[in-house]
């Protein structure tokens, strides 16, 4: 039985292209690897000329970390919806009829600009580094927030590329504290924290998160400290605390309990691009599905662990039945 009913993404309505590029091709940007730079429509464009001829195994797919985690829910049995505001061009119109026929009811309000888009590089060993325009998503308001359905919700799943939109951002705790619905966090990136700090640690003491999710690095920037310390900070100031430590799998904490879990076996690692994504859905959908801590985050690792070896996000549909008879 679902414990959630619904599981609300909202986040940004983006379109991703992934490619393969070299380490010097990486470096001649001069981005903090591993990271995600905002751009404007203008230097975002000129980006991809730029690097044009220099792009290799180039992908296209749905994109947006809210999307991305509600998107593997929907494979793995969940009910799922997505808010947020798309372009109305030929790629929003795509974006939505694009998750619309994976199992996601779309909520997004629509805007007369161009869709975000994302441009992810991925280094030969398997790191992604993003720049994102946000064009249609960067006038996601807080009207659209106030006329957001937020019908048969049981969890606010939220992308912590939010904060940056203060309006938005406060607009859908407010709604979250009136309805009672409890909110589930992922940092987003290390960049993230380090910008938004003073408020994550407002909200925190003001006891407004049930559920955060930060990796090794965005932990260390939201908590001064690493690894069991960081859990131990996290899990004093929410009911569920996660720090995913990459290879080395992830610690969790649930209202006094631990657990450990180790990192699933992926072979042939390809692109590690919305492996976070991926884990927070398997680990949601677990506690959807009432599964304890420990079984939780085993379901996390394994879809962690598929989606880092394809390029992108698209598992084969075959995948996805081993992971929703494992669910």
């Amino acid at each position: 039985m679902s414990r959630f009913q619904t599981i609300l993404g909202v986040g940004s309505a983006l379109w991703d292209v992934l490619a393969h590029v070299s380490e010097e091709t990486l470096a001649s940007i001069g981005a903090p690897k591993g990271g995600m730079t905002l751009m404007d429509p203008q230097p975002h464009a000129e980006l991809f000329r730029k690097l044009e001829g220099r792009l290799e195994g180039v992908e296209e797919a749905s994109g947006g970390s809210a999307c991305n985690t509600v998107l593997a829910l929907a494979h793995l049995g969940a009910q799922v919806a997505i808010g947020g505001r798309r372009g109305n061009d030929a790629c929003g119109e795509k974006l939505a009829a694009t998750l619309a026929s994976q199992g996601l009811e779309v909520r997004f309000a629509v805007d007369a600009s161009p869709n975000g888009c994302v441009l992810s590089l991925v280094t030969p060993d398997a790191q992604r580094t993003m720049f994102t325009s946000l064009s249609a998503s960067n006038y996601f308001c807080a009207a659209d927030i106030a006329a957001l359905d937020l019908t048969g919700v049981g969890l606010l799943y939220l992308e912590g590329y939010l904060l940056f939109n203060v309006p938005v951002f406060d607009a859908i705790m407010e709604r979250a504290r009136l309805e009672r619905i409890p909110v589930a966090l992922d940092c987003g990136a290390f960049s993230v924290v380090e910008a938004c700090r003073p408020r994550l640690l407002e909200l925190l003491s003001q006891g407004r998160i049930e559920i955060l999710l930060a990796n090794e690095d965005e932990a260390l920037a939201l908590t001064g400290v690493r690894d069991e310390a960081a859990l131990e900070w996290i899990a004093n100031h929410v009911p569920t605390a996660v720090v995913k430590l990459g290879a080395r799998g992830a610690l969790l904490a649930q209202n006094g309990r631990r657990a450990v879990v180790a990192a699933a076996p992926a072979p042939h690692v390809l692109d590690t691009t919305a492996a976070g994504d991926f884990w927070a859905a398997g680990f949601l959908r677990g506690l959807d599905l009432n599964m304890d801590l420990s079984q939780a985050g085993h379901l996390a690792s394994r879809v962690a662990a598929e989606v880092i070896q394809v390029m992108g996000t698209k598992l084969p549909e075959e995948r996805w039945k081993v992971l929703k008879d494992v669910a």
